[in-house]
């Protein structure tokens, strides 16, 4: 009887505290999506990077729906773009780097950010299976794109040669 007593005080204070830590996870995940978007509204305003959905990449970069086959860039001048997520680890080192690229060479390269998790249509048809990926695009060449995430020498290294070609 004893351990019956027992067994069912500890299931109710475990179905208790399930039940508050789903309630805190729920208030906690509307606390940091508020401040995340907060943050992300006013980083995009102060950044060198502009943020791209699917309608902003087909308008700017490649009308995917007109030249799905054809890589036709409508772009005036090289960009870089890279693909993220926001609980991804790597995703959240290579941000400053590309940020810090994008200031360096602001007026020579246009740069984007595309979450992939917001943006799930345009990562399946480019193919982005593993993120942070890095696309590096301009007019009369095939797109490059570097997959993991590296040290700015690596992306410098890249833009640089680009802009060279």
């Amino acid at each position: 009887m004893k351990k019956l007593l027992l067994i069912s005080l500890i299931s109710i204070a475990v179905l208790t505290s399930c039940g508050k830590s789903d309630k805190n996870k729920k208030e906690s995940g509307k606390q940091k999506a508020k401040t995340e978007t907060t943050s992300s509204e006013s980083t995009s305003d102060n950044s060198f990077v502009k943020v791209l959905n699917y309608n902003k990449f087909i308008k700017n970069v490649w009308n995917l729906e007109g030249n799905a086959n054809e890589f036709v860039f409508k772009g005036n001048k090289p960009c870089v773009i890279d693909f993220y997520a926001t609980w991804c680890g790597p995703c959240k080192r290579v941000a400053p780097i590309i940020e810090k690229l994008a200031k360096e060479f602001d007026g020579k390269v246009d740069f984007y950010k595309v979450d992939t998790d917001e943006n799930q249509k345009l990562a399946m048809i480019l193919q982005i299976r593993n993120i942070p990926t890095v696309f590096f695009m301009k007019k009369d060449a095939q797109p490059e794109k570097a997959i993991g995430a590296y040290d700015e020498a690596y992306y410098r290294e890249i833009i640089e040669k680009m802009l060279s070609e």
